[in-house]
């Protein structure tokens, strides 16, 4: 600061100014006015004044830790100034106002005043402060002012003026220029040692006063010039305090605040700068009102690049922003925010925002709050998106996890250990393995947690794996659970110019797999030996064909021992062809990934024995999956083949015939209908009937019946291709079915037609019966197939509908299925809506048919279903059961019939001569299959309080069909409750011994379509005499159907039926019929 610019100067300048006007002035009003006028009441006036500024100045510090120092000023020179004051008023009154003893008043305030002057500035030499308002300090110095003036009043200033002759007062002002002196040198010297500028300006204030002081002394206070001096010097030091306390209390404080100003600009433009540089990030200001509204006072360019928003926008709308955060995160920063401003501390906060063009990026928020001096709260904040660190981060943490969850869960032990040999990591089943924990063994050193010897024999391997090398090795430990083996492999994390820092230990136990190898000598020895006693051949060969092993039945084979022929291959033991044929074999399996099974003959060399041997080769790999050979191995099926020969062709074909028999037909159909549908081709279906052939019978015999049928057959295959199936389909019905027609249906009809006129034209020609010629003729019915979905039946019942056409048109001729049909299926349509019409309406009857056995005593008897149509009377379970299958019916058709059955057995349960009776029901696959047929039948019975044991459940084969184990559970479950089963039409469906041997049955039904010709046909007869045999073996009872004669009834009973059911007995009827046979008198 130059001095130009210093007040205390401008004061002296101006006070001298007046001064050169005053003192003139004061001579032209003459000697009067000099005492009121003159330069001593100007320079006194001035004092006070700079007195009163130096008050007023210190009142207001510009910083709060300077106020306590200034409130020292306030009062000491506030009493300074109003006793001055006091003292200019009573001394230049005029003699008018002058008061009695105004001088000694003068002299007490005047002295009281240089007092508070000297002890002011001794205080603020001492540092000593006067914590508190600074208008508390005013008015204590004011009620001071007041104590002084209220003293003036007094005797204590005439006391004070004549004490000691004076001498008082020279011993005080003595004493308060020494006083002022000792401050000056004690500011003088802080000023130096602490370079404060104020205290330089105090010390040369009190030298000022000092100077006062001693003029007053050496020229006496009343003398014109000691006067005037004394109150220069006073102005003087009034005008330096005035310096002292300005610079102090305006100028540096403001100059401080310039600067920070300053420097506030230079560093928001920096800051702004480095902002606009930042790649992402950008800087904010935000101020919340006193009201609660929030509004950003700054924002960064970078925003737009952040978030897609314009500064603008977020600086008219701070909602631009908000309306951003999703809103699952909206709340969080909410939060933070509001805690951030009641504890007005730092805000961080990470959160998500949707930017304008749709992508989701995460953000860091970082602000802190300042208070400003008008209440309101500012935020300084910078925002940045840390969506590559986020996505990092969450990389690195799936990785650290599935780190984690990988070492965790692997099946070998692993662990980590430095130079000093502590373990710095461990997982759970190394921990295991040492029966601790993992938190345990971290930390701690390795001789520590392992035994001695354990460590002695790993310590060489540790050695190793530190100098830099991988150690791989077996270590056998004996612990409390025995003794165990583990592969372990150290290895060096990694290799640096200060060596190895740590290994990492993985071990994996092989105790299971030492014991496996011990079982396995064993087991191989075994198997050698279960391998020699096998009827199978057995052999092993390489990939190159060369056998490795063999068993003594290939010894056979070969016709050599296995000496001679392990090391050669097939080229050196059987025909080139065969050879070639096996090798080839060799290598399909060698590329399968399953066992390669096949059918072959073969001939033994030792004995020439032939025959049919299934052989399967199943590829060996070795533990990284490659073929290393191949195990053969060659079962006899010879017997098996003849006998699934003999099987099916009882099963399958006619024995009078050879031709394929009905359920032959209705699978190759089957198997034609999906053929057509893939290739677009037609096929025909063929009926035919021989006319008149019962006439035939009757008169010649069935021996002539069967002459005929047989060349019949003959001359159907001969009239077809091979191609074509030819099957008797029952008695003196035949069906032929052509494949592979003509796409459309003109040219396959033509094709059909052709047919049907060439087996006319063969079958019109005589036929030799025993040397004689005997002539038929055939009726024939033709159906295409494959430009519709058809089933089996109904492609059946059209061609057996063309073929009664035929007949109705004269015999020996053939037709094709009419359109006209259809009214069949019309017909068949009404049925199905009188049928639910019937089940509402109650129409439907329970009949039942007698159950008898070998005595003909009644037993029980069987539950059928019978409809009495309003218009058509009694319709034939053979025409509505089927379609109740169809179309669901039959759920509610067979809850009623089992309810009807169970009422009847209540009804029975009331007479001795009727409990024993049982009643059979018949339940169908669909109602079975039912999730509640279990709970339904048994909820029936208990229902009508009937007898589980009494009622006996039919059910056919086509149920085994589907899932077995869920027919057996249902059967097991109602089979504990006493509810028997039978299996019905035993022999038509697709039953196998091993599912009826696992059913809990107790009786099957031998189906009346075996039972009806078993005198005529001998394969009926023979599959009758097998049912009879496998149903004593499973210890089954049985029943036979359909017993319509007593031949019937005597070849049945000659071979071990002891059921039976059929016209013979008894035709179904209502239950008063059954009533009516156990009381024939009533």
């Amino acid at each position: 600061m130059s001095w130009s610019d210093a007040p205390a100067i401008t004061v002296v300048l101006v006070v001298a100014l007046l001064a050169l006007v005053v003192v003139p002035l004061a001579q032209m009003l003459g000697d009067g006015a000099g005492a009121q006028h003159g330069l001593e009441p100007l320079l006194e006036l001035v004092a006070v004044l700079l007195g009163l500024l130096v008050v007023s100045v210190s009142l207001h510090a510009l910083e709060a830790q300077e106020q306590a120092r200034a409130n020292v000023l306030v009062v000491g020179f506030g009493v300074a100034a109003a006793c001055n004051f006091l003292h200019g008023v009573l001394v230049h009154s005029g003699p008018v106002h002058m008061p009695p003893g105004s001088a000694d008043m003068s002299l007490w305030l005047s002295s009281w005043a240089r007092v508070a002057e000297a002890l002011t500035l001794g205080l603020t030499a001492t540092r000593l402060s006067a914590p508190g308002p600074a208008r508390a300090w005013l008015a204590a110095a004011g009620g001071v002012t007041l104590v002084l003036a209220g003293s003036a009043l007094g005797p204590l200033p005439h006391w004070f003026a004549h004490a000691a002759d004076g001498a008082l007062r020279q011993v005080v002002a003595v004493g308060l220029a020494l006083a002022l002196a000792a401050s000056a040198v004690l500011l003088y010297r802080r000023s130096h040692s602490e370079e404060a500028p104020r205290e330089r300006l105090f010390a040369w204030a009190a030298c000022a006063f000092v100077c006062g002081e001693v003029t007053v002394g050496a020229l006496g206070g009343h003398s014109t010039l000691g006067g005037v001096l004394s109150h220069g010097f006073r102005v003087v030091a009034y005008a330096l305090l005035y310096q002292a306390v300005f610079d102090a209390g305006i100028r540096r404080p403001f100059a401080r605040i310039q600067e920070a100003e300053s420097r506030l600009r230079e560093s928001e433009g920096r800051l702004s700068l480095l902002g606009r540089n930042l790649p992402h990030s950008v800087l904010f200001q935000i101020v919340r009102e006193l009201d609660g509204r929030v509004h950003f006072v700054h924002m960064g360019d970078a925003i737009e690049r952040l978030n897609g928003v314009r500064v603008e926008d977020v600086l008219q709308d701070p909602r631009v922003l908000y309306r951003q955060i999703l809103p699952e995160d909206i709340d969080r920063l909410r939060q933070a925010e509001r805690q951030s401003y009641l504890s007005m501390t730092s805000l961080e906060a990470v959160f998500r925002v949707r930017r304008t063009d749709g992508q989701v990026r995460w953000m860091h928020l970082s602000s802190s709050p300042r208070r400003l001096q008008d209440g309101r709260v500012l935020w300084d904040g910078v925002q940045t998106d840390i969506t590559a660190h986020h996505q990092a981060e969450e990389a690195a943490h799936a990785q650290q996890a599935l780190m984690a969850n990988t070492l965790r869960h692997v099946p070998g032990g692993v662990s980590r250990i430095d130079r000093d040999l502590r373990v710095l990591y461990v997982n759970e089943q190394q921990a295991r393995w040492l029966y601790t924990t993992p938190q345990e063994l971290e930390g701690q050193l390795l001789q520590d947690v392992i035994p001695p010897e354990v460590f002695a024999r790993i310590h060489p391997h540790l050695e190793k794996a530190f100098a830099g090398e991988t150690a791989v090795f077996e270590n056998r430990i004996d612990g409390p659970d025995g003794t165990q083996f583990r592969h372990t492999t150290i290895a060096p994390e990694s290799v640096t110019a200060q060596g190895v820092a740590a290994v990492v230990l993985f071990a994996y136990d092989l105790t299971a797999l030492k014991r496996i190898e011990q079982e396995l000598a064993q087991q191989k020895a075994h198997l050698a030996s279960v391998v020699n006693a096998m009827p199978d051949m057995v052999f092993m060969k390489d990939t190159n064909g060369v056998y490795l092993s063999v068993n003594p039945v290939f010894e056979r084979f070969a016709g050599r021992p296995e000496s001679q022929v392990v090391g050669c291959s097939d080229f050196d033991l059987v025909a080139p062809a065969d050879a070639e044929r096996f090798r080839k074999y060799d290598q399909r399996a060698m590329q399968a990934w399953q066992p390669l099974v096949y059918e072959e003959t073969l001939t033994f060399a030792e004995d020439g024995y032939k025959g049919q041997f299934e052989t399967i080769k199943t590829p060996i790999r070795d533990l990284h999956g490659r073929v290393t050979g191949i195990l053969g191995v060659c079962r006899d099926i010879t017997d098996r083949k003849r006998a699934e020969q003999e099987i099916e062709r009882l099963a399958f074909y006619d024995a009078l015939t050879g031709l394929p028999n009905r359920r032959l037909l209705l699978d190759r159909l089957q198997r034609s209908i999906a053929a057509c549908q893939r290739t677009r081709n037609l096929g025909a279906l063929l009926f035919i009937d021989l006319d008149n052939f019962k006439d035939l019978n009757d008169t010649l015999g069935h021996d002539m019946g069967d002459q005929l049928l047989a060349q019949v057959a003959a001359r159907l295959v001969g009239s077809v291709r091979e191609a074509d199936t030819v099957a008797r389909f029952g008695g003196d019905e035949f069906v032929v079915m052509l494949e592979a027609l003509a796409p459309d249906l003109q040219n396959a009809a033509t094709q059909a037609e052709t047919v049907a006129e060439k087996l006319l034209a063969s079958l019109n020609q005589p036929f030799n019966l025993d040397g004689a010629q005997h002539y038929s003729t055939p009726s024939i019915g033709i159906t295409l197939f494959g430009d519709e979905r058809l089933t089996v039946d109904e492609l059946l019942k059209r061609a057996d509908l063309a073929m009664y056409q035929a007949k109705a048109a004269g015999r020996n001729t053939q037709r094709f299925f009419d359109p006209d049909m259809q009214a069949a299926v019309n017909a068949r349509s009404n049925l199905e809506a009188d049928l639910r019409q019937g089940l509402a309406r109650g129409e439907l009857l329970v009949h039942y048919q007698p159950v008898v056995d070998h005595h003909a005593r009644l037993l029980g008897a069987e539950a059928l279903v019978r409809w009495r149509h309003p218009q058509r009377g009694m319709i034939s379970p053979a025409d509505f059961i089927p379609l109740a299958e169809q179309t669901g019916l039959i759920l509610p058709l067979g809850q009623y019939v089992l309810q009807t059955a169970c009422e009847q057995l209540q009804r029975w349960s009331q007479h001795p001569d009727t409990a024993h009776l049982s009643i059979s029901v018949n339940v169908s696959a669909r109602q079975f299959r039912q999730p509640g047929f279990v709970a339904e039948v048994l909820q029936t019975l208990k229902n009508h309080n009937a007898d589980p044991r009494q009622l006996k459940l039919e059910l056919t084969e086509s149920l085994l069909l589907g899932d077995i184990e869920d027919t057996i559970a249902r059967m097991v479950q109602l089979k504990s409750e006493g509810v028997g089963f039978a299996l019905d039409d035993f022999g038509t469906g697709y039953s196998s011994l091993s599912y009826l041997k696992r059913l809990p049955l107790d009786q099957v039904k031998i189906d009346q379509s075996f039972v009806r010709d078993v005198l005529t046909d001998p394969n009926d007869a023979a599959i009758v005499r097998t049912i009879l045999a496998l149903a004593k073996s499973l210890d089954l009872e049985v029943v036979a159907e359909g017993v319509e004669t007593t031949g019937q009834l005597s070849f049945l009973r000659l071979h071990g039926c002891e059921g039976f059911q059929g016209y013979l007995f008894g035709r179904p009827g209502p239950a008063e019929t059954i009533d009516a046979l156990l009381d024939p008198a009533g």
